[in-house]
């Protein structure tokens, strides 16, 4: 009897512990994801969530209970979101055909279009998107945005993606971000230092 009820304490504990890292988990990786889609709702840019990648199994009751609540219902988050498995295999390929040529963030070996480290723009538009939509002769079509310091994956037009090259969807604290097609042809890249890639391989 004094065996079962040190086991159950021992459980009750681990469940707390789990419970306390899935709550920072949340603090640092799902809350600040309220920006960018503050933005793109602000701004009326029609966009699908396409998954959440890269969240500990152990964690998934407790980002579900958040994703249920407001504001992530009303921007919307699905259950199944956390469990994408061939988004994961897609974004895994992109890594394969693009690899970083930098240990510390994303910067793949591709050409550079823009640099905005510490450059402030007046309103926060930006338009290094355009500048490698035109050298790249691109069409308008769906395209995946990866946030990696998030893990989250946006579904959206490359048209809408250009109008909408803003500070709040691209900047320091969001990290390194991939723009790619389902194709995978071709990859935009934004790095933390606020560099911008592109290129086709």
């Amino acid at each position: 009897m004094e065996h079962d009820k040190r086991t159950q304490l021992a459980q009750k504990r681990e469940q707390l512990q789990i419970k306390l890292k899935a709550e920072t988990y949340i603090e640092r990786y799902i809350t600040p994801v309220q920006e960018i889609f503050d933005y793109l709702c602000q701004q009326g840019a029609a966009y699908q969530i396409a998954g959440l990648l890269n969240i500990p199994t152990e964690y998934h009751p407790y980002i579900k209970q958040a994703l249920a609540r407001t504001p992530y219902d009303v921007y919307g988050f699905q259950p199944d979101h956390l469990q994408k498995p061939r988004l994961k295999q897609l974004i895994d390929t992109v890594f394969d055909r693009f690899p970083s040529t930098n240990e510390l963030r994303y910067v793949p070996d591709l050409p550079e279009y823009a640099n905005y480290n510490g450059i402030p723009s007046e309103d926060g538009t930006r338009d290094a998107i355009q500048q490698v939509i035109q050298a790249l002769g691109l069409q308008d079509q769906s395209v995946y945005v990866y946030y990696l310091n998030y893990g989250l994956v946006l579904q959206l037009s490359l048209a809408a993606l250009s109008d909408h090259e803003h500070e709040d969807l691209f900047n320091t604290w969001h990290g390194d971000v991939m723009v790619f097609p389902e194709s995978l042809d071709w990859l935009i890249a934004f790095s933390l230092e606020e560099e911008w890639f592109g290129g086709r391989k």
